[in-house]
């Protein structure tokens, strides 16, 4: 799945790990989180340990005990304005 094939809500969760990631000192630049670090970006937004079920419960994103592919996350740059647009994070990292 590409960034731009997610729901708003799964992107602002995408967007929140782009930003708050580096400030809890994830690696933004890999593809598979561990339980832990999503749980620090889920404080950082939501006041709450919880993962989005979109990533908890899609067998296809568990990739370990405690360990979830994320692709969507890194940055990826193109010369077409309209792949770099879409994944690039939005302003708002609020998670609902």
């Amino acid at each position: 799945m590409t960034y731009t094939e997610l729901t708003k809500s799964q992107r602002t969760y995408v967007d929140a790990i782009r930003i708050e990631g580096p400030n809890c000192g994830i690696d933004t630049t890999k593809t598979e989180y561990s339980r832990a670090e999503l749980r620090q970006v889920s404080m950082k937004t939501k006041g709450k340990i919880w993962i989005p079920n979109w990533i908890t419960h899609d067998k296809g994103r568990r990739v370990g005990r405690g360990m979830f592919s994320i692709p969507e996350v890194p940055v990826v740059e193109s010369n077409t304005d309209s792949s770099v647009a879409a994944s690039t994070p939005t302003e708002s990292v609020a998670v609902a």
